[in-house]
């Protein structure tokens, strides 16, 4: 019974791609006020917003194709690879920084 209840909840796919299609306008016009934007505080609030929207986006694609049975490519952290300290003067023959 409870996983009816949990089916009920889960909007159809037709729902799931207006929402899609409602998340890319807001998008571009999230971009539009990125563009206009002239005060340091209304540019951070646009990228803020961006980035929001995007993870939706992302999350509610990644629901559409599960649904469909398409192959689903989850982000890994992959580690960044460690380089070794260089000052930037020894790039030019100074001396390397000790850190």
């Amino acid at each position: 019974m409870a996983k009816k209840q949990k089916e009920a909840l889960w909007p159809t796919d037709k729902e799931l791609r207006q929402e899609l299609e409602q998340i890319n306008r807001q998008l571009k016009e999230a971009y539009d006020r990125f563009n206009y934007a002239c005060e340091p505080e209304l540019v951070e609030a646009s990228i803020f917003e961006i980035n929001a929207l995007k993870a939706k986006y992302d999350y509610l694609l990644r629901c559409v194709k599960e649904r469909s049975g398409m192959p689903v490519n989850r982000r890994a952290v992959v580690p960044a690879a460690q380089e070794p300290c260089v000052a930037a003067s020894s790039m030019k023959g100074g001396k390397a920084c000790r850190s």
